[in-house]
């Protein structure tokens, strides 16, 4: 085995992009009119007219039986809650002080994003807008949040 993972290290596969690639590649990114994600499955990237993507966040958004608008961020109270539990594994010897201060979490902690993983697998005639608008998958990003490395910590164990 370590042999193998001395090969890889001395021959690392690299991509050549050439350089119109490159190009075509920074345009797309730069072009605010379209959104590229990754599909939902298949390996696939989706680039969508931007109307259309928010036009399928703001349908699952508004759908009041999985999202509640909120009057103000949860995320200041939940920050003080980790940081009571983290004291008390300290003060009960359950972590060190290294460990206490990076359960914290980072201060500010980023807000969660949402964003969506077109489901462009599904039947197109079932898309919420048929051929045009596929539906997504929605994901809350947690990386970086207050609660993120406590919960990276709780998988590890």
């Amino acid at each position: 085995m370590t042999s193998i993972i001395s090969f890889l290290k001395q021959n690392p596969q690299t991509r050549y992009i050439g350089p119109k690639t490159q190009q075509t590649i920074n345009k797309l990114r730069k072009n605010n009119e379209i959104i590229i994600k990754p599909a939902d499955k298949g390996g696939q990237i989706v680039i969508q007219d931007r109307f259309n993507y928010l036009l399928e966040a703001k349908r699952q958004l508004q759908n009041r039986k999985y999202y509640i608008p909120l009057q103000k961020s949860l995320q200041p109270a939940t920050a003080e809650k980790i940081k009571d539990i983290v004291n008390t594994l300290y003060i009960n010897k359950y972590i060190t002080a290294k460990q206490k201060y990076y359960l914290y979490g980072p201060d500010p902690p980023r807000p969660r994003c949402f964003y969506l993983l077109p489901k462009i697998h599904k039947d197109p005639d079932s898309w919420t807008v048929p051929h045009k608008v596929p539906m997504g998958r929605p994901i809350v990003s947690d990386c970086g949040s207050e609660s993120y490395r406590i919960a990276d910590s709780i998988l590890i164990f």
